[in-house]
């Protein structure tokens, strides 16, 4: 081992002390390095693997998963069009702005109303 006063009496640097420790531990630190990066790369492929298998399962039968994708990026024909919910009261309640402030609502209606509603009507009429 190297001594920290050499023969002229000045301690010696840091940056050569630095150095020599890894001299003489170079293998040991590259071994390590290795081993942390094999592991890495192993966590890696297993967790893309999990996610892989994820969305498999979550996928329809007889669709692979880049089917999934284009199918729910463009509109389908075969889909039901969304309802709009049933007519009903909301309560009154107090709601929290994004600034802190609280403030009051009022109970309203919201919803439309039933399909089977207007249907005694003519359809000239209603629009009339």
């Amino acid at each position: 081992m190297t001594d920290s006063t050499p023969e002229d009496g000045e301690p010696t640097p840091f940056r050569e002390k630095a150095k020599d420790w890894y001299e003489t531990r170079k293998p040991k630190i590259l071994a390590v390095g290795g081993a942390v990066v094999a592991v890495g790369a192993v966590a890696l492929t297993v967790a893309v693997a999990v996610a892989r298998n994820a969305v498999e399962q979550n996928a329809p039968e007889g669709t692979g998963a880049a089917e999934e994708t284009e199918s729910a990026a463009e509109p389908s024909e075969e889909c039901e069009p969304r309802n709009s919910p049933g007519r009903h009261t909301v309560s009154p309640h107090t709601r929290r702005l994004a600034d802190g402030r609280e403030i009051d609502v009022s109970g309203y209606e919201r919803g439309s109303p039933p399909e089977d509603e207007g249907e005694d009507e003519d359809p000239g009429e209603a629009a009339a």
